[in-house]
């Protein structure tokens, strides 16, 4: 009774101290934030996704296969706050605030330089890249008119991962779940009146949909930004040479952002590379049901992985500062902590879409053959999800570890050679085709997870720290 009172009362305190507080306390108050935010992040794909539907289902393909592009914005937006966030909390965690508030500073100028990069390979890339994935016709113009105008809008996308990075540093999630609140409102009544026109706005069709995303991401990074100011003090006392690049704080950045946005990219290329297996199927004329079943059926699968991407978070910055602060059992404790809690949320997302995998299909389109498609790989998603999140969560330990580049070779024998190799053993070797697709991504997220457990067992015991001990289990067995 006493520890539910010393839990509760923990709950109702606003500021957080991820070196002392209880880790349950800690994991539970920093991932249902970011578990909400995330919702409306998804959500506001979906709302995408399903006035792209009510244009055409060609629209809705259009769309999914522009995100593996899209994702190449992400892989420097979640680099750079992932990275960011370890460095500031690290920096935060031994005391050294002003340390901190260098590495916040620089990492602005380095998500603006960065963003002007990766819009200038984008709008150079994605035709060639959207007729490698046999888009041709109204497909590939619908396409291409979406993404031209997300890469000129990068910079947005990609400025405002910096402040979230600092707050979610030392503990403040709600801000972060608060971005993504604001834009999907924001999108939510965007997408219709760009779509349609209304006065004098002339109707926009596809290019509506683009155009409504940057705006929220306009304004998400102005508030973010507003919070950042208003709740630390990073802001105090500077200059504008304080974001002028610096070789130094630079090369950290880099250092920590770089495996970490590899990591994101090597998810992004995963996305391209089941997009192009899947744009054979059932033929290379009729694809575009198969990619816009997938597409629809992997907004479905996000809103389940939703309380896994919230632990994520969690999992980082308790590593992370307690790293710094050196108070190596809490981080076993963290890591031990966010595996139990998405175990069962998982398990129970994953009957969720097991069973309900026809229905949830049906909310987003009425064609027979793509509602069958989708339904077929949530059903396989639904086995896959547990390995997925504990996989997630064992990345952001080596994250907060500041060892990223281990999740980057996991991520990239999950994501490209591991998964190519499969898919194309048994879509065409075997000739399972499509059902051999999603098998596939099921065999990998295991056989990653088997793997990558062992990196991580063997670098915690570097430190002192012992998770598993296979040895002895062999022994007893």
């Amino acid at each position: 009774m006493q520890k539910y009172i010393l839990f509760k009362n923990l709950m109702k305190k606003q500021k957080l101290n991820l070196t002392e507080d209880s880790i349950s306390y800690l994991a539970i108050k920093m991932a249902v934030p970011v578990s909400v935010g995330f919702f409306f992040h998804t959500m506001f794909n979906v709302v995408d996704t399903y006035f792209a539907s009510k244009i055409s289902s060609i629209a809705v393909a259009a769309i999914t296969i522009s995100f593996p592009m899209y994702m190449m914005i992400i892989t420097i937006s979640r680099g750079t706050r992932e990275g960011a966030t370890a460095l500031i909390a690290n920096a935060e965690g031994s005391g050294n605030k002003p340390l901190a508030k260098k590495y916040l500073l620089q990492t602005i100028s380095f998500s603006i330089i960065a963003s002007i990069v990766i819009m200038i390979i984008g709008l150079l890339s994605i035709p060639h890249l959207f007729k490698l994935l046999n888009a041709e016709g109204e497909y590939f113009n619908f396409a291409v008119q979406y993404m031209n105008i997300i890469f000129w809008g990068c910079t947005f996308i990609i400025l405002d991962s910096t402040p979230t990075a600092g707050l979610n540093a030392v503990g403040d999630t709600k801000t972060y779940a608060n971005v993504f609140i604001i834009g999907f409102f924001v999108n939510l009544i965007l997408d219709p009146l760009l779509i349609y026109g209304f006065g004098p706005i002339p109707p926009m069709g596809i290019k509506g949909i683009a155009y409504a995303t940057i705006i929220a991401e306009i304004v998400a990074t102005i508030y973010v930004f507003y919070r950042l100011k208003k709740i630390t003090n990073y802001f105090e006392g500077i200059s504008f040479n304080d974001f002028i690049p610096k070789f130094k704080y630079q090369k950290d950045i880099i250092t920590q952002a770089f495996p970490a946005s590899l990591n994101t990219l090597c998810i992004a290329s995963g996305f391209f590379i089941i997009t192009f297996f899947a744009s054979f199927f059932p033929t290379q004329d009729t694809s575009s049901g198969s990619v816009a079943a997938y597409g629809i059926a992997i907004r479905i699968e996000q809103i389940i992985l939703l309380p896994a991407i919230g632990l994520h978070f969690a999992c980082l910055s308790i590593t992370g500062q307690n790293f710094g602060a050196m108070k190596y059992d809490r981080i076993k404790e963290a890591y031990l902590t966010c595996i139990k809690y998405g175990l069962i949320m998982m398990t129970i997302g994953g009957l969720i879409i097991f069973f309900g995998s026809n229905l949830f299909m049906k909310i987003f389109t009425e064609d027979l053959r793509v509602i069958e498609i989708g339904s077929n790989y949530l059903k396989i998603a639904a086995l896959f999800i547990p390995a997925f999140t504990t996989l997630q969560i064992s990345i952001s330990l080596m994250q907060g570890l500041k060892k990223p580049i281990y999740t980057t070779l996991i991520s990239f024998f999950k994501e490209v050679i591991g998964a190519a190799f499969i898919f194309w053993l048994l879509c065409f070797y075997l000739n399972y085709k499509l059902p051999g697709l999603w098998v596939g991504i099921l065999t990998i997220n295991y056989l990653s997870l088997i793997i990558f457990l062992f990196i991580v067992n063997k670098k915690l015991k570097e430190l002192g720290i012992e998770i598993f001990n296979f040895k002895r289990q062999v022994e007893k067995s």
